[in-house]
């Protein structure tokens, strides 16, 4: 058993009482693996769920799929996506699966109804069922059917964690996190691939190595630095219209790589000062995760507080962090704020000779 030590990072109130509180762990890490701020414990290991998407993507465009392809940046987006089903999310999976000479019928996703709530009445108002490229892994699906294609590898059993694809996807991983990966570290995430386990630290080195990426540097420099420009690019293809990750990247440009996970994971990059964030929230919510992130970017003084302020009125209704509770009656019952304070740490010492 992990040692866990969360701590608290959220509190909501219902009246003047602390209703929930949200525990959690953030790491603030640079691209050589020195843990510049913390929160909790940084050896906390959680799945990455689809934060780890990016980098799932890498080896196919380490293959040369762009250009193959020819991929666009709507196309590499959507291949990082955990997308809301809308149209355009779905017009891009079929493009995709259509330059690689394949169609619906190879996606092994799963089946789910889009997470957009119009989208999802749209498709009940006309009688329709969810398929897997309403799955909103399918982009992602996609893009390991694309590495398939350039590698010659069977697409049947594609999602098995002994295929080729999925053993190349795991090496590339590994190398990246700088950690080897134990049969400990893998279990099966919702979509049917394998998901991979690290400490929260190295959710942020993975996102640290991702926003210093060069486009003048080593083929995997090239291909960490095309997918992270094509998501910054196309930052609703990598969720939706009105998802957080989207707005915020959209208010601040250029600025932000973002990548959210199931079960209160998060992974940033900061292209200014190329720091990478790990984040996750031990009950899983999303609302908590969110107002973290806000708070930790406020703490680092990484954005001015007129812009931050600007975006918290337009996105939480609010001028700080503290996000105020509204019931079915629209009555102020409570709010929603952070409790967290950053700390300064010595740096990690590095274990894997990467």
């Amino acid at each position: 058993m992990q040692h866990r030590y969360t701590v608290p990072l959220v509190e909501k109130t219902r009246g003047e009482l602390v209703e929930t509180v949200h525990r959690g762990v953030i790491t603030i890490v640079s691209s050589d693996g020195e843990i510049r701020y913390s929160v909790g414990n940084p050896d906390f290991k959680t799945f990455l769920r689809s934060s780890a998407k990016p980098f799932q993507l890498l080896p196919t465009i380490e293959s040369g799929a762009i250009k193959a392809y020819d991929l666009q940046d709507n196309e590499i987006a959507v291949m990082c996506s955990s997308h809301g089903g809308e149209e355009y999310h779905l017009r891009s999976v079929r493009q995709i699966l259509s330059k690689i000479g394949l169609d619906e019928s190879a996606l092994d996703s799963g089946i789910h109804p889009p997470s957009d709530l119009s989208s999802h009445e749209a498709m009940i108002r006309k009688g329709q069922k969810p398929t897997a490229i309403h799955s909103n892994c399918s982009g992602k699906h996609a893009g390991i059917l694309a590495l398939c294609q350039l590698k010659g590898f069977s697409t049947i059993g594609y999602t098995d964690q002994s295929h080729p694809a999925q053993q190349l996807i795991k090496q590339t991983l590994s190398e990246l996190a700088e950690a080897e990966l134990s049969d400990a570290d893998i279990a099966i995430d919702g979509c049917g691939v394998p998901t991979f386990a690290l400490p929260v630290w190295r959710i942020g080195l993975l996102f640290a190595k991702f926003a210093t990426a060069s486009t003048g540097g080593t083929n995997r420099q090239k291909a960490l630095a095309r997918i992270r420009d094509s998501m910054i690019k196309k930052p609703t293809y990598v969720s939706g219209s009105n998802r957080f990750c989207a707005k915020l990247t959209r208010h601040y440009p250029n600025q932000l790589v973002m990548k959210s996970g199931a079960e209160g994971v998060y992974g940033l990059g900061l292209a200014e000062t190329g720091l990478g964030l790990g984040m996750k929230i031990e009950t899983g919510a999303s609302e908590p995760r969110e107002i973290s992130i806000l708070e930790t970017l406020r703490q680092l003084s990484q954005f001015d507080s007129i812009s931050m302020s600007s975006y918290l009125r337009q996105s939480f209704g609010c001028l700080s962090g503290q996000k105020p509770i509204y019931n079915f009656h629209k009555q102020n019952v409570g709010r929603t704020y952070p409790v967290f304070q950053l700390r300064s740490t010595t740096p990690k010492i590095k274990s894997h000779p990467f």
